[in-house]
């Protein structure tokens, strides 16, 4: 039997043009795994050094201030990690500050974690008036009327881990905390301060001592 090579040269044609179209619609779909590896990736995007982020309302005054001596921003879940972190918030009334060793900023920029060696203080702000008078012109640089924050009443409590809600001013941890409060003290696992109600909660193995003024 003679084959006829014409005849099946057109077959032939067909059948690599058809394959190519499946190899190329293949190609065509399928994921890159380079990409998806990078996209895995938790590989910063920016460094910045002695850095400061300010939140400004809606008629351009600040509502916090967070600083650090270095910030590493990542893409891939946009958080920043904080080398020497310091959160600032204040009113008219009172001062809160946060800093700790290290951190990481979520949440577009409204969540903040502080690890190691953390310290919140509350300091109730000196009146302008208060600042001027005899009492306060006469003590050493190094009172609180000249920095405008008063020791008395002041707020310190000190932990190894805090979460702390940067707009609201709320802070909790579910770690060991030692809190001080004017001549008072007291310890515990697990709080909850509210810095616009100044509302604190200790969650269990509370012990202090409290310290009554005489009248």
């Amino acid at each position: 039997m003679k084959i006829q090579v014409n005849h099946l040269l057109p077959v032939t044609l067909m059948l690599l043009l058809a394959g190519m179209t499946v190899w190329l619609q293949f190609a065509v779909e399928s994921p890159s795994p380079r990409t998806d590896a990078a996209k895995d990736r938790h590989d910063p995007d920016a460094i910045g050094k002695k850095v400061t982020i300010a939140k400004l309302d809606q008629h351009g005054l600040a509502q916090y201030h967070l600083s650090a001596q270095r910030m590493v921003h990542y893409p891939d879940n946009d958080s920043m990690e904080l080398i020497a972190p310091r959160f600032l918030k204040e009113d008219a009334n009172a001062r809160l500050t946060v800093t700790a060793s290290k951190g990481v900023l979520y949440q577009e920029n409204k969540e903040a974690h502080f690890y190691d060696n953390v310290e919140l203080v509350r300091g109730v702000k000196v009146d302008r008036a208060a600042k001027s008078s005899p009492r306060c012109l006469q003590q050493p640089a190094q009172d609180p009327c000249d920095g405008g924050v008063t020791g008395k009443d002041s707020l310190q409590i000190r932990t190894q881990y805090m979460q702390v809600f940067l707009e609201r001013g709320m802070a909790r941890t579910d770690r060991a905390v030692n809190i001080v409060n004017g001549p008072s003290t007291l310890s515990g696992t697990g709080m909850e301060y509210q810095r616009e109600t100044g509302r604190l909660s200790l969650l269990s193995g509370v012990k202090g001592s409290f310290h009554v003024q005489k009248k």
